[in-house]
């Protein structure tokens, strides 16, 4: 996949499912000398910071390419797993964080962060973000936020590439870590619902949900859209018609099994 093709993924996405916001991609740098000129600093460019989630939607919602150094960042959690600053068991930073992640016994508190998934202290210097129709890099993960049922659409696609089920983990905050670094690291598609931070500042809606895609599978996923809309597994219409028409083999299996048959699909209906 080449940035060309890239692009033409990104407005095939926004136009055949109808998405209210930008498929996204992310990268990261380990120089921010490295990152594109058009990007935009937060600190540099408006003299305040920014939370990776509003970068997020700067990108999603208005177009743009943003870049974040330590500096830009004004929230904790993408601090720590991308690696910009310590928080190790035994500094007074962790014994900090570990109050506020929801777990109140202090040692499975410990126990749990011990795990949080994070980069090597100092391995990367700034993220980049942009839409994937516009984008001037290859980036390390792409991003689609979109509702539940859309989102179901593409775990169904994701099946076909994958023959398996997305396998995620779900936590009630840190969204910008659990949508990013097991992609990034692992290779893996994700579900990832935003947390109430990002809920209050970077203002993704109540049923908007996040996938996650590893660029070495983009092609396979987007043939597998295709495919799925080709059969007719989108969302059809508003209405909730009896005896709908479904796909062939309905009718095939209502058959062999002594039931009533009725309407086919149309392919590409």
């Amino acid at each position: 996949m080449d940035l060309e093709k890239l692009h033409e993924y990104g407005e095939f996405l926004e136009q055949a499912f109808k998405l209210s916001s930008l498929p996204f991609g992310f990268k990261f740098y380990e120089s921010a000398a490295d990152v594109p000129p058009e990007a935009i600093f937060p600190l540099r460019e408006y003299g305040k910071h920014m939370s990776v989630c509003q970068a997020f939607s700067y990108a999603r919602m208005r177009g743009k390419t943003v870049a974040m150094t330590k500096e830009d960042h004004w929230c904790w959690n993408p601090l720590i797993g991308y690696g910009c600053v310590s928080c190790e068991p035994g500094e007074p930073q962790f014994d900090e964080v570990i109050k506020y992640i929801s777990i109140p016994d202090p040692e499975k508190a410990a126990a749990f962060f011990k795990k949080f998934p994070r980069l090597p202290l100092g391995k990367y210097e700034a993220i980049c973000v942009a839409p994937i129709a516009t984008i001037s890099f290859m980036p390390d993960v792409i991003l689609i936020y979109a509702e539940a049922a859309k989102i179901n659409h593409f775990v169904r696609c994701v099946k076909g590439v994958l023959g398996d089920c997305i396998h995620s983990v779900f936590d009630g905050i840190d969204s910008c870590i659990y949508c990013t670094l097991p992609t990034f690291l692992q290779g893996e598609f994700r579900i990832t619902f935003p947390d109430p931070g990002e809920r209050d500042r970077a203002r993704p809606r109540d049923d908007e949900v996040i996938l996650s895609v590893p660029p070495a599978q983009m092609d396979a996923f987007i043939e597998s859209c295709k495919a799925n809309l080709r059969i007719g597994f989108h969302d059809r219409s508003l209405e909730f018609p009896l005896d709908y028409a479904r796909p062939p083999f309905y009718n095939r299996l209502f058959k062999m099994w002594g039931l009533d048959q009725g309407d086919d699909w149309e392919l590409g209906g």
